[in-house]
This record gives C-alpha cells, structure tokens and sequence, in this order.
C-alpha cells in the first residue's frame, strides 16, 4: 500500500515539475519577446523624434511653399518606410512568439499525456498486484479443500 502511497507522490512531484518546467519557458519566451518589442518600441520614439527635429529644421530653413511641401513630402516618404519597416519588425516578432509559445504548449501538453499514461499504465499495475493475490488465494484454497477432499475418499 505503501508503495501506491509513494509512486503517486512521485506522479504528482513530476506532474508539477512538468508544469513548473511548461510555466518557466512560457515566461522566458514572454520576457524576450517583451524585450525585442521594447527594442523596436524605443527605435520608432527615436525615430519620431529624429523627424520632429527635421520637419522643425526644414521649416526653418524653406521659405517657399513649394520647396517646403517638397522636402516634406520626402521625408514622409522617408520616415514613412521606417516606420513601415518597424512594424514589420513587430509583426515578426510577435509571430515568433506565437511560434515559441505553441511549442511550449505543445511540450506541455506531450509531458502531461506521458505523465497521464505513466499514471494510468502504473495504476493498473497497482490494481492487478492488489487483485492478483486476492485471486490465487482463493484458488489455492479450494485447490487444497478440493484435493484434501480426493485424498480422504481414497
């Protein structure tokens, strides 16, 4: 019984192992997609910046209208890309991280199916050691009343 008692402490140590082990890689995997997002965050501020001091400058420096709208329009194509190329960035970022947590996920999910096999596989292992006993005791008891009843009537 004791043995029950211990393998099942010992199913549920790994279970909760496991899913410790699940918990760690899906903050570690969230803590450096925050990171890199922080990254591309502080890129797009710079960048923001960068271009309220040029607009500031060119506006400073044109005096025509024309040559104000031109050098805009350039720099909206400019810093448009930029931008474009960071959300890019983004966006890949986060599909990795879907990525990474789908395989997390998954890793989690085949360690708790194998610990639910080992769990059920080591359950029925207890069940059939408990009712084995049981059984060839009550076989051997009527095989011995049944063979003392042979020998007497001889």
């Amino acid at each position: 019984m004791s043995d029950d008692g211990s393998q099942f402490v010992k199913q549920a140590q790994e279970a909760n192992r496991s899913m410790g082990d699940a918990m760690r890689g899906l903050a570690g995997t969230q803590f450096k997609i925050m990171q890199q997002l922080a990254g591309v965050q502080r890129e797009q501020f710079k960048q923001a910046v960068e271009t309220a001091r040029n607009q500031m400058q060119l506006i400073g420096q044109k005096r025509e209208p024309n040559e104000l709208a031109s050098a805009q329009a350039e720099m909206v194509r400019e810093y448009g890309q930029q931008y474009v190329d960071s959300v890019n960035k983004a966006v890949g970022i986060v599909s990795q991280a879907l990525e990474e947590y789908g395989e997390q996920l998954q890793k989690g999910k085949n360690a708790a199916t194998d610990d639910q096999q080992a769990a059920d596989t080591a359950t029925r292992g207890s069940k059939e050691a408990a009712d084995s006993p049981k059984s060839s005791g009550k076989s051997s008891a009527a095989d011995s009343t049944k063979s003392s009843g042979k020998s007497s009537s001889k």
